[in-house]
Protein backbone atom coordinates (compact mmCIF):
# COMPACT_ATOMS: atom_id res chain seq x y z
CA UNK A 1 0.00 0.00 0.00
CA UNK A 2 1.21 3.42 -1.11
CA UNK A 3 0.88 5.55 2.09
CA UNK A 4 -1.15 9.17 2.13
CA UNK A 5 1.30 12.04 3.17
CA UNK A 6 0.40 12.92 7.01
CA UNK A 7 -2.72 14.88 7.10
CA UNK A 8 -3.72 14.19 3.73
CA UNK A 9 -7.14 12.43 2.94
CA UNK A 10 -7.21 8.77 2.68
CA UNK A 11 -8.65 7.98 -1.18
CA UNK A 12 -11.44 5.55 -1.00
CA UNK A 13 -14.41 3.83 -3.08
CA UNK A 14 -17.69 2.76 -1.66
CA UNK A 15 -19.15 -0.47 -2.80
CA UNK A 16 -22.35 -0.69 -1.03
CA UNK A 17 -26.24 -2.11 -1.24
CA UNK A 18 -28.15 0.66 0.69
CA UNK A 19 -29.68 -0.98 3.45
CA UNK A 20 -29.68 1.27 6.58
CA UNK A 21 -26.01 0.44 7.56
CA UNK A 22 -24.64 1.38 4.07
CA UNK A 23 -26.83 4.95 4.52
CA UNK A 24 -25.28 5.55 7.96
CA UNK A 25 -21.38 4.35 6.50
CA UNK A 26 -22.04 7.29 3.65
CA UNK A 27 -23.43 9.56 5.79
CA UNK A 28 -19.83 8.85 8.09
CA UNK A 29 -17.75 8.74 4.84
CA UNK A 30 -18.98 11.93 3.40
CA UNK A 31 -18.45 13.51 7.16
CA UNK A 32 -14.78 12.33 7.23
CA UNK A 33 -12.26 14.71 6.18
CA UNK A 34 -9.76 12.09 6.86
CA UNK A 35 -11.63 10.29 3.73
CA UNK A 36 -11.50 11.53 0.00
CA UNK A 37 -14.48 9.26 -1.68
CA UNK A 38 -13.35 9.29 -5.61
CA UNK A 39 -16.15 6.66 -6.41
CA UNK A 40 -19.52 5.00 -4.88
CA UNK A 41 -20.88 1.83 -6.44
CA UNK A 42 -24.00 -0.07 -5.76
CA UNK A 43 -24.59 -3.76 -5.68
CA UNK A 44 -27.53 -6.42 -5.05
CA UNK A 45 -27.62 -7.69 -1.22
CA UNK A 46 -30.23 -5.78 1.09
CA UNK A 47 -32.10 -4.73 -1.60
CA UNK A 48 -32.23 -5.48 -5.13
CA UNK A 49 -29.72 -3.77 -7.80
CA UNK A 50 -32.08 -1.29 -9.24
CA UNK A 51 -33.57 -0.13 -5.46
CA UNK A 52 -29.61 -0.07 -4.18
CA UNK A 53 -28.97 2.06 -6.74
CA UNK A 54 -31.57 4.44 -6.56
CA UNK A 55 -31.20 4.63 -2.78
CA UNK A 56 -27.55 5.14 -3.05
CA UNK A 57 -28.28 8.15 -5.66
CA UNK A 58 -31.05 9.76 -3.59
CA UNK A 59 -28.38 9.70 -0.19
CA UNK A 60 -25.41 11.41 -2.09
CA UNK A 61 -28.02 14.04 -3.06
CA UNK A 62 -29.51 14.12 0.14
CA UNK A 63 -26.14 14.71 1.52
CA UNK A 64 -25.06 17.29 -0.74
CA UNK A 65 -22.37 15.24 -2.60
CA UNK A 66 -21.10 16.78 -5.80
CA UNK A 67 -21.58 15.00 -9.41
CA UNK A 68 -18.23 14.52 -9.55
CA UNK A 69 -18.37 11.81 -7.27
CA UNK A 70 -19.77 9.27 -9.72
CA UNK A 71 -22.04 6.63 -8.74
CA UNK A 72 -21.73 2.96 -10.55
CA UNK A 73 -24.27 0.14 -10.57
CA UNK A 74 -22.80 -3.42 -10.07
CA UNK A 75 -23.71 -6.96 -10.37
CA UNK A 76 -27.26 -8.19 -10.04
CA UNK A 77 -27.25 -11.28 -8.15
CA UNK A 78 -24.63 -14.03 -6.53
CA UNK A 79 -21.43 -15.33 -8.39
CA UNK A 80 -23.33 -18.81 -9.09
CA UNK A 81 -26.72 -17.26 -10.58
CA UNK A 82 -28.42 -18.28 -7.52
CA UNK A 83 -31.00 -16.18 -6.27
CA UNK A 84 -30.40 -13.31 -4.52
CA UNK A 85 -31.23 -13.92 -0.66
CA UNK A 86 -33.92 -11.02 0.48
CA UNK A 87 -32.97 -8.56 3.84
CA UNK A 88 -35.82 -6.05 2.81
CA UNK A 89 -37.74 -7.50 6.13
CA UNK A 90 -34.59 -6.11 8.35
CA UNK A 91 -34.61 -2.63 6.45
CA UNK A 92 -38.29 -1.74 5.97
CA UNK A 93 -40.33 -0.66 3.26
CA UNK A 94 -37.37 0.92 0.46
CA UNK A 95 -35.00 -0.57 2.49
CA UNK A 96 -34.34 2.54 4.26
CA UNK A 97 -36.53 2.17 7.66
CA UNK A 98 -39.51 3.73 5.48
CA UNK A 99 -37.76 6.98 5.71
CA UNK A 100 -38.24 8.50 1.44
CA UNK A 101 -35.67 10.79 0.21
CA UNK A 102 -36.21 13.30 -2.47
CA UNK A 103 -36.14 11.49 -5.99
CA UNK A 104 -32.48 12.28 -7.44
CA UNK A 105 -31.00 14.26 -9.64
CA UNK A 106 -28.15 12.62 -10.47
CA UNK A 107 -27.79 9.38 -12.60
CA UNK A 108 -26.32 6.32 -12.51
CA UNK A 109 -22.29 6.55 -14.38
CA UNK A 110 -22.35 4.30 -17.44
CA UNK A 111 -20.36 0.80 -17.74
CA UNK A 112 -20.42 -1.93 -14.68
CA UNK A 113 -18.93 -0.90 -11.46
CA UNK A 114 -16.20 -3.85 -11.78
CA UNK A 115 -14.75 -2.82 -14.97
CA UNK A 116 -15.16 1.48 -13.58
CA UNK A 117 -13.52 0.77 -10.60
CA UNK A 118 -10.72 -1.51 -11.72
CA UNK A 119 -9.71 1.91 -13.74
CA UNK A 120 -9.25 4.06 -10.77
CA UNK A 121 -7.32 1.22 -9.28
CA UNK A 122 -4.71 1.30 -12.45
CA UNK A 123 -4.76 4.91 -12.06
CA UNK A 124 -3.82 5.19 -8.71
CA UNK A 125 -1.84 2.04 -7.46
CA UNK A 126 -1.34 0.97 -4.24
CA UNK A 127 -2.80 4.35 -2.76
CA UNK A 128 -6.77 3.51 -2.88
CA UNK A 129 -8.77 1.76 0.11
CA UNK A 130 -11.54 -0.17 -1.25
CA UNK A 131 -14.35 -0.41 1.61
CA UNK A 132 -16.71 -3.02 0.52
CA UNK A 133 -20.25 -3.11 2.24
CA UNK A 134 -22.09 -6.01 0.86
CA UNK A 135 -21.63 -8.97 -0.89
CA UNK A 136 -18.73 -8.92 -2.77
CA UNK A 137 -19.97 -10.10 -5.88
CA UNK A 138 -18.81 -6.51 -7.70
CA UNK A 139 -15.36 -6.89 -6.51
CA UNK A 140 -15.45 -10.73 -6.64
CA UNK A 141 -16.11 -9.93 -10.47
CA UNK A 142 -13.37 -7.31 -10.92
CA UNK A 143 -11.17 -9.51 -9.87
CA UNK A 144 -12.10 -11.99 -12.57
CA UNK A 145 -12.41 -9.74 -15.35
CA UNK A 146 -9.40 -7.23 -14.46
CA UNK A 147 -6.70 -9.75 -12.15
CA UNK A 148 -3.60 -7.53 -12.62
CA UNK A 149 -5.66 -4.71 -10.36
CA UNK A 150 -5.14 -7.25 -7.52
CA UNK A 151 -2.06 -5.55 -7.24
CA UNK A 152 -3.16 -2.02 -7.30
CA UNK A 153 -5.54 -2.15 -4.36
CA UNK A 154 -4.14 -0.21 -1.15
CA UNK A 155 -6.08 -2.04 0.98
CA UNK A 156 -10.01 -3.82 1.20
CA UNK A 157 -11.69 -3.37 4.23
CA UNK A 158 -14.98 -5.38 4.36
CA UNK A 159 -17.72 -5.80 6.45
CA UNK A 160 -19.01 -9.32 6.55
CA UNK A 161 -18.32 -12.58 8.09
CA UNK A 162 -18.62 -13.89 11.36
CA UNK A 163 -15.11 -14.98 11.99
CA UNK A 164 -15.18 -16.40 16.19
CA UNK A 165 -18.95 -15.76 16.64
CA UNK A 166 -22.47 -16.83 15.56
CA UNK A 167 -23.79 -15.17 12.29
CA UNK A 168 -26.99 -13.76 11.51
CA UNK A 169 -28.45 -15.60 9.06
CA UNK A 170 -27.26 -19.02 10.07
CA UNK A 171 -25.50 -19.80 12.96
CA UNK A 172 -22.37 -19.76 10.90
CA UNK A 173 -23.20 -16.81 8.71
CA UNK A 174 -23.42 -13.09 8.35
CA UNK A 175 -25.73 -12.02 5.54
CA UNK A 176 -22.77 -10.81 3.14
CA UNK A 177 -21.41 -14.11 2.97
CA UNK A 178 -24.25 -15.75 3.12
CA UNK A 179 -25.62 -13.59 0.09
CA UNK A 180 -22.82 -14.60 -2.55
CA UNK A 181 -19.58 -17.56 -0.32
CA UNK A 182 -18.32 -18.07 -4.36
CA UNK A 183 -17.50 -14.46 -4.21
CA UNK A 184 -16.60 -14.07 -0.78
CA UNK A 185 -14.48 -16.72 -0.83
CA UNK A 186 -12.49 -15.84 -3.75
CA UNK A 187 -11.71 -12.21 -3.07
CA UNK A 188 -10.45 -13.68 0.61
CA UNK A 189 -8.58 -15.87 -0.75
CA UNK A 190 -6.94 -13.79 -3.59
CA UNK A 191 -3.67 -12.72 -1.09
CA UNK A 192 -5.00 -9.44 -0.68
CA UNK A 193 -4.63 -6.95 2.19
CA UNK A 194 -7.87 -7.58 3.69
CA UNK A 195 -9.37 -5.76 6.96
CA UNK A 196 -12.73 -8.02 7.63
CA UNK A 197 -15.10 -6.34 10.01
CA UNK A 198 -17.58 -8.86 10.88
CA UNK A 199 -20.07 -9.73 13.29
CA UNK A 200 -17.49 -10.18 16.07
CA UNK A 201 -17.45 -6.58 16.23
CA UNK A 202 -20.33 -4.83 15.27
CA UNK A 203 -22.22 -6.38 17.69
CA UNK A 204 -20.28 -4.94 20.55
CA UNK A 205 -20.75 -1.57 18.89
CA UNK A 206 -24.28 -0.77 19.25
CA UNK A 207 -25.86 2.36 19.47
CA UNK A 208 -27.99 3.32 21.86
CA UNK A 209 -31.80 4.21 21.00
CA UNK A 210 -31.45 7.41 22.62
CA UNK A 211 -29.11 8.46 19.74
CA UNK A 212 -31.61 8.19 16.92
CA UNK A 213 -34.45 9.66 19.20
CA UNK A 214 -31.69 12.90 19.20
CA UNK A 215 -31.04 12.83 15.82
CA UNK A 216 -34.55 12.32 14.24
CA UNK A 217 -35.55 15.26 16.42
CA UNK A 218 -33.12 17.22 13.51
CA UNK A 219 -33.60 18.58 10.69
CA UNK A 220 -32.59 17.00 7.06
CA UNK A 221 -30.28 15.91 6.63
CA UNK A 222 -29.47 14.77 10.09
CA UNK A 223 -33.08 13.77 11.24
CA UNK A 224 -33.53 11.11 8.34
CA UNK A 225 -30.61 9.33 9.36
CA UNK A 226 -32.02 9.69 13.11
CA UNK A 227 -35.64 7.69 11.59
CA UNK A 228 -33.46 4.90 10.01
CA UNK A 229 -31.26 4.23 13.22
CA UNK A 230 -34.83 4.03 15.39
CA UNK A 231 -36.20 1.72 12.57
CA UNK A 232 -33.41 -0.62 13.08
CA UNK A 233 -33.17 0.11 16.92
CA UNK A 234 -36.88 -1.06 16.69
CA UNK A 235 -36.72 -4.48 14.94
CA UNK A 236 -33.15 -5.10 17.56
CA UNK A 237 -35.16 -4.68 20.35
CA UNK A 238 -38.46 -6.78 19.21
CA UNK A 239 -36.06 -9.70 18.13
CA UNK A 240 -33.57 -9.26 21.11
CA UNK A 241 -35.17 -7.09 23.66
CA UNK A 242 -32.62 -4.32 23.43
CA UNK A 243 -33.22 -0.73 22.52
CA UNK A 244 -30.34 0.01 19.73
CA UNK A 245 -28.92 -0.35 16.44
CA UNK A 246 -26.17 -2.61 15.27
CA UNK A 247 -24.53 -0.46 12.38
CA UNK A 248 -22.14 -2.72 10.58
CA UNK A 249 -21.51 -1.03 7.68
CA UNK A 250 -20.61 2.36 9.67
CA UNK A 251 -17.78 1.16 11.65
CA UNK A 252 -16.41 -0.46 8.55
CA UNK A 253 -15.83 3.09 7.37
CA UNK A 254 -14.77 4.22 11.08
CA UNK A 255 -12.18 1.75 10.77
CA UNK A 256 -10.52 3.07 8.09
CA UNK A 257 -11.23 6.95 9.30
CA UNK A 258 -9.48 5.96 12.42
CA UNK A 259 -7.69 2.66 11.84
CA UNK A 260 -6.76 2.47 16.08
CA UNK A 261 -10.68 1.95 17.04
CA UNK A 262 -10.48 -1.77 16.04
CA UNK A 263 -8.19 -4.74 17.42
CA UNK A 264 -7.15 -6.86 15.14
CA UNK A 265 -6.02 -10.69 14.55
CA UNK A 266 -3.88 -11.59 11.39
CA UNK A 267 -3.99 -14.99 9.46
CA UNK A 268 -5.42 -15.74 6.03
CA UNK A 269 -9.32 -16.26 5.17
CA UNK A 270 -11.62 -18.65 3.39
CA UNK A 271 -15.76 -18.71 2.82
CA UNK A 272 -17.27 -22.36 2.80
CA UNK A 273 -18.80 -22.53 -0.11
CA UNK A 274 -20.40 -26.32 -0.12
CA UNK A 275 -21.46 -27.35 3.87
CA UNK A 276 -25.45 -28.04 4.17
CA UNK A 277 -25.27 -26.10 7.55
CA UNK A 278 -22.35 -23.87 6.89
CA UNK A 279 -22.23 -22.34 3.46
CA UNK A 280 -20.83 -18.57 3.89
CA UNK A 281 -19.06 -19.65 6.90
CA UNK A 282 -15.45 -17.69 6.98
CA UNK A 283 -13.00 -20.28 8.32
CA UNK A 284 -10.17 -18.01 10.17
CA UNK A 285 -6.57 -19.87 9.91
CA UNK A 286 -4.87 -17.47 12.75
CA UNK A 287 -2.57 -20.26 13.47
CA UNK A 288 -0.31 -21.01 10.57
CA UNK A 289 -2.11 -24.49 9.64
CA UNK A 290 -2.48 -24.12 6.28
CA UNK A 291 0.13 -22.51 5.36
CA UNK A 292 -1.36 -19.70 3.23
CA UNK A 293 -0.12 -16.32 3.90
CA UNK A 294 -1.41 -14.30 6.86
CA UNK A 295 -3.05 -11.70 4.50
CA UNK A 296 -6.41 -10.67 6.68
CA UNK A 297 -6.75 -8.94 9.47
CA UNK A 298 -9.74 -9.91 11.58
CA UNK A 299 -11.28 -7.46 13.57
CA UNK A 300 -11.69 -8.26 16.98
CA UNK A 301 -11.90 -5.97 19.79
CA UNK A 302 -13.60 -2.44 19.74
CA UNK A 303 -13.75 0.84 21.37
CA UNK A 304 -17.82 0.96 21.10
CA UNK A 305 -17.79 3.78 23.42
CA UNK A 306 -15.47 6.08 20.59
CA UNK A 307 -17.25 4.39 17.70
CA UNK A 308 -20.77 5.82 19.45
CA UNK A 309 -19.07 9.12 19.81
CA UNK A 310 -17.39 9.72 16.17
CA UNK A 311 -20.85 8.54 14.69
CA UNK A 312 -23.17 10.96 16.46
CA UNK A 313 -20.80 13.70 16.66
CA UNK A 314 -20.30 13.77 12.67
CA UNK A 315 -23.83 12.92 12.00
CA UNK A 316 -25.42 15.98 14.38
CA UNK A 317 -23.27 18.57 12.96
CA UNK A 318 -23.66 16.98 9.86
CA UNK A 319 -24.75 19.57 6.93
CA UNK A 320 -25.22 19.11 3.10
CA UNK A 321 -22.51 19.30 1.16
CA UNK A 322 -19.22 17.88 2.40
CA UNK A 323 -18.73 19.44 5.99
CA UNK A 324 -15.52 20.12 8.11
CA UNK A 325 -15.55 18.32 11.38
CA UNK A 326 -13.92 19.40 14.42
CA UNK A 327 -13.01 16.11 15.67
CA UNK A 328 -12.13 17.31 18.73
CA UNK A 329 -15.30 17.47 20.06
CA UNK A 330 -15.33 13.57 19.48
CA UNK A 331 -13.31 13.05 22.55
CA UNK A 332 -16.15 14.69 24.88
CA UNK A 333 -19.39 14.02 22.80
Amino acid sequence: MTPTKPGEPIPVVIDCDPGIDDALALYLAFASPELDVLAVSAVAGNVGLERAADNAARLLDHLGVPADVPLYAGAEGPLAGSERVPDEPVHGPGGLGGVVLAEAAREIAPGHAADALAGLLRDRPGEITVIALGPLTTIATMLRRHADVADAIGELVIMGGAVFTQGNVTPAAEFNFHADPEAAHEVLSAGLPVRLVGLDVTRAALVPAEVADVLAASPRPVGEAGRMLAHLAGRYAERFGVRAAPVHDALAVAAVVRPGLLEYTAGSAAVERVGELTRGAVVADVRGVTGRPATTRFATGVDADAFVRMLYTRISRYTAGRPVIDTSLEESA
